[in-house]
Order: C-alpha cells, then structure tokens, then sequence
C-alpha cells in the first residue's frame, strides 16, 4: 500500500497552523489519519522525535519523503517556518496529484486500446483458433484450398501475436532499463527531449518541478550552488538532471549562472532569461515564481494540445486494429465455413 503523503502535509500544515508544538501536531496525525501505511509511518516519525532526533532526520529514514521535501523541512525547522514549508509543499503535491490526473485520463483511452488488441488477439490464439483447427482439419484432406486458408490463417495469426507482444516487450524492456541502468535511462531521457510535442510537455513539466524547488529554496535565502544541488533532486529526466549539475559546477567555478544554463544547450529560453533577470536584480525568489507560474500553465496547456491531437489518432489506431482482425482471421474463416 502507497502512503498518502499529500494527506499527510496537508493535515501537518492545518495542525501546525493551528499553533500546535510539533510533537503534538505528528500526536494528533496520527489519530486522524485513517490509511494504515500514514499511521505506520507517522507513528514511527513521532517515536524518533520523541527520543530527540530533528524532524527532518526523522523524515529522511522513511522512503515515502524525497530528498526535497526532506530538505525544506529542515530549513523550516532552523528558519523556524514549518508551517509554511508545508503549505507550500501541501500545495505542490496537490497540484502534481492533479496533473497526473490528467495524465493517467490522456492514456487512459490508448492503454484500453492496446489492452483490447492484445486480448482480441490472445483469444483468436489461444482458443478460437485451436478449436477451429479440428473442423477443419476434418476437410483438408479432401480440399488442398481448405488447407491452403487455414495455414494462411494460422500464419497471419502468429505473425500478429508475435509483433504486438514483441512491442509490449520492447517496451517493457526499455521501462526495466530505464529505472536499473543510468546510461539506458540517460538515453532514453535524451531520445524522449527529441520528439515533437512530448518534448514540449516533459521540458514543461521538469521545469514546473525544478522551478518549484528553486522558488522555495530562494525564499529560505539559501545559497545558490547548495539551492541547484538540492532543486535537481526533483528531476526526473536523466538528462536535464545531468544538465543543471554541469550548470552548478560552471556557476561553482565563476560563471555567471544564466550563462551557465544558456551554454548547456538544454533549457528553454524563458528559463534562462528569467536567471539572468534574477542576477541583475537580486530577486531570485520572484524570479522563480514566475518561472513556476509559467510552466504550470504552461504544461496544462501543452497536455491539453496532446490529449485534442491524440484522440483522432487513437479512433483511426482502434480502426485499424479493427480491420485487420476482420482481413486477417474473419474474413478467411467465413471463406472457409463458404468452402466447406
């Protein structure tokens, strides 16, 4: 079972709100908190802070928080604002449980797709098709053409479970390696900033993250190279990741760190420009909001443009799953129930 971090920062951030000391606040989410896997987790949080170890330390143990979130924690616990670390995080998590909302509906209607091409096809194979061999087997002794279909039938059949499995497979694979090997991932990541609208959406998306990241680190007026160090941690993308530690080591040498970003060939223009504005005026916390502000909308937009161009690609893809089961197996069947 998942534990509902969401749940959890949002009912930390009301009790804490409500002027309630830590330990007491983590007492009470304990008792409210109906899902098994946040009692658990809380329960062990408030033991350890019991004994005396920081907040934040006791967050890092458990697998549940990332790294970030581990990290604006404790500077809320030395700045003394908890409180608004998790509002600020509450809202965050909130607004990425929304997308990927969004996201799991847009691939909703292609996953059922592709989901009913393979059963269609696993059926044809593993019990039509075999039950059908019986009867006419029983005839193709006395008719070479009756054989002729039904090995043609057979064959057309196995070839198309071979190329949709072996596509699921590849696939598969390629999800496997991405998450086990970092030069797969690293790969994969690049080839994915190369295609057309996806790599639009992924940039969006990545900067939203790391722009959120950066924003609140900025606030805290924590430093530069240590606020890159941390924000890239929100990365998922191997490559961009890749991207802002080369950025961090040409800032950490003298560079200045939107000449830095701009020299790595990788990020988008308003991003840059927008770190070169912070530079000129000391703002980097604002600036940062406005990058996140942008990509939020930003990638909402840009998966709505998907989802609207998706849906007559998919419709015309189920036709011609359609089709093809119709050419490639009814069609040969009917001609041969016609022959017997």
């Amino acid at each position: 079972m998942k534990a509902d971090v969401l749940l959890f920062t949002q009912t930390i951030h009301s009790l804490l709100s409500s002027f309630l000391p830590l330990q007491s606040a983590l007492a009470v989410c304990k008792e409210i908190l109906t899902g098994k896997a946040e009692k658990k987790f809380t329960a062990k949080i408030l033991k350890k802070v019991n004994e005396g170890k920081k907040f934040s330390s006791a967050l890092s143990e458990e697998k549940v928080f990332p790294p970030l979130y581990v990290s604006l924690v404790s500077i809320g616990e030395e700045s003394g604002t908890l409180p608004e670390v998790f509002g600020h995080l509450a809202s965050y998590l909130n607004g990425k449980r929304n997308m990927k909302r969004k996201i799991i509906q847009a691939l909703l209607y292609p996953a059922l797709v592709l989901a009913t091409a393979a059963a269609v096809v696993l059926i044809l194979t593993a019990f039509v098709l075999p039950r059908l061999e019986g009867i006419f087997e029983a005839f193709a002794n006395s008719c070479e053409n009756i054989e002729t279909q039904l090995n043609r039938i057979k064959t057309s059949t196995f070839v198309s479970s071979i190329i949709l499995f072996g596509l699921m497979a590849v696939l598969a694979t390629c999800l496997a390696a991405h998450r086990l090997n970092g030069k797969t991932a690293l790969a994969i990541d690049s080839l994915i900033l190369k295609l057309p609208l996806i790599r639009d959406f992924v940039m969006a998306m990545q900067m939203h993250d790391f722009s959120f990241a950066m924003k609140l680190l900025a606030q805290t007026h924590f430093p530069l190279i240590q606020s890159l160090a941390y924000a890239k941690n929100v990365l998922s993308n191997i490559r961009i990741q890749r991207a802002v530690e080369s950025a961090c080591k040409s800032i950490a040498c003298g560079k200045d760190a939107g000449k830095a970003f701009e020299d790595e060939k990788i990020f988008p223009e308003y991003l840059t420009v927008w770190i070169k504005i912070a530079e000129e005026n000391g703002e980097t916390a604002e600036a940062f909001s406005q990058i996140f502000n942008y990509y939020q909308n930003e990638s909402e937009s840009l998966l709505a443009s998907i989802t609207q161009a998706a849906e007559p690609v998919f419709i015309l893809i189920t036709g011609a799953v359609i089709i093809a089961v119709i050419a490639q197996f009814v069609i040969p069947v009917f001609n041969l129930l016609g022959a017997l």
